[in-house]
């Protein structure tokens, strides 16, 4: 399996920039290489199920947009498509309470592009930012790229938020805190309206700022449609930048994320945006504005979404439990795309990989997924792209890779969650 903590080789001969020595293979993205093999179960996609993808309406749409309006394949606004920014802040504004203004959203590559805009504009080599323990590795991956000293802290799994508010006290000084609020990618974790407003409020007394990021609240499956979800975090502090994508609901192929951003810094943004790349593609713009005006089409496909989910989640919990009874440990997340579980025996979950390949699954090691000091004994499995068949084969073949793993010998992790002995 390809080194996923290598760094990039700069040569002697190329004067790269310094920023350069940052990166890192994605473990993620080599599981992926590898999973691609035939009869492999890809637990390790965290990819939306194509069987939801509006296929037929992007082929009507696209036809006859090319039909009625070429210019359309003509660049655009550089902060997209004015009526789409429309849309997205009277959408956005639903959680809100208040939309915000359409010259604060700004349209982006997918919802990692609109992140590495906010470290352009705040981060400078050295500054801190808070990420949950474990956080979203996509995340850590940009903050590295920019030189940011991260400080891992537990956020979801603290329910008072009492160690980020002692370090605060201590003198910690971070200038982003981010957060996936929602059924956070890998843990599924939700966090409570205690803990989002005891951050708005720490936010607003240390002057850092929250980066919420929500590619998961609309998938909320633990719901009779009669609770409200708890409010956003943009609503709860002026601190806040929230981050958005149309990959979960419509389809990830568009590449199109957005972000909202508080009034003095939207502008920046925006800049940050031109200078970047001049715009995204305005003939996918047009399309997703087509599809999200449609009366009743993202209710539609939201639903769709939303039992199509809660299903395979419940296929895979299941499996799992039968399979491993007390040995895996997991919570039973209420929306989004993962399972987030942990062997009790502590065995070693990336030394497990090779074997679980071997019996056709494949899955996240979950120590990529923290900052520093990661627990080894976790994973993360993935229910969103495989039929309810397969994620019950799925737990069969994971059972019998941890079976024949044990059986030979296989390390278990040290005690606190260290390297594996």
């Amino acid at each position: 399996m390809p080194d996923p903590t290598a760094t990039v080789d700069t040569g002697a001969a190329l004067p790269l920039a310094a920023r350069t020595a940052q990166l890192r293979s994605s473990a993620i993205g080599a599981v992926l290489r590898l999973a691609e093999a035939p009869g492999i179960i890809p637990l390790a996609a965290g990819s939306p199920a194509h069987e939801l993808f509006p296929a037929a309406a992007v082929e009507e749409v696209s036809g006859r947009l090319l039909r009625e309006q070429p210019g359309i394949l003509q660049y655009g606004d550089t902060a997209g498509l004015p009526e789409l920014r429309e849309w997205i802040a009277a959408h956005v504004g639903a959680r809100l309470g208040a939309p915000p203004r359409p010259e604060h959203t700004i349209l982006a590559h997918g919802s990692q592009q609109a992140l590495d805009l906010v470290c352009k504009a705040l981060l400078d080599p050295g500054d801190t930012v808070v990420v949950d323990r474990p956080s979203y590795v996509g995340a850590l991956q940009v903050f590295r790229l920019y030189e940011a000293e991260l400080a891992p802290v537990p956020l979801a799994s603290d329910p008072g938020l009492g160690a980020l508010t002692d370090a605060l006290e201590q003198g910690l000084r971070p200038r982003l805190v981010y957060t996936v609020p929602d059924f956070a990618n890998p843990t599924g974790a939700q966090l409570t309206l205690v803990q989002r407003r005891r951050l708005a409020g720490l936010a607003d007394r240390y002057g850092f700022v929250i980066v919420e990021d929500d590619p998961y609240g609309e998938l909320r499956y633990d719901t009779d449609g009669t609770t409200a979800p708890p409010p956003a975090l943009a609503s709860l502090s002026d601190r806040v930048i929230r981050l958005g994508s149309f990959s979960k609901v419509l389809f990830p192929a568009a590449r199109l994320g957005y972000l909202t951003a508080p009034a003095p810094l939207a502008p920046v943004l925006g800049l940050l945006k031109q200078a970047s790349d001049l715009g995204n593609s305005g003939f996918i713009e047009r399309i997703v504005l087509e599809l999200v005006t449609r009366p009743g089409f993202v209710d539609d496909q939201t639903a769709a979404a939303r039992t199509l989910y809660a299903a395979r989640r419940d296929a895979l919990a299941l499996a799992l439990r039968r399979q491993f009874g007390d040995t895996l440990q997991f919570d039973m997340p209420g929306g989004g795309f993962f399972i987030w579980a942990r062997f009790a025996d502590r065995t070693d979950a990336a030394g497990l990989l090779a074997h679980s390949l071997r019996h056709r699954v494949s899955y996240v090691p979950g120590a990529e997924f923290y900052a520093a000091g990661p627990d080894r004994a976790t994973l993360r499995l993935s229910f969103s792209g495989c039929s309810t068949g397969d994620l019950a084969r799925a737990a069969g073949h994971l059972h019998a890779a941890w079976s024949s793993a044990a059986a030979g010998g296989l390390a278990a992790v040290a005690p606190g969650g260290g390297a594996a002995r």
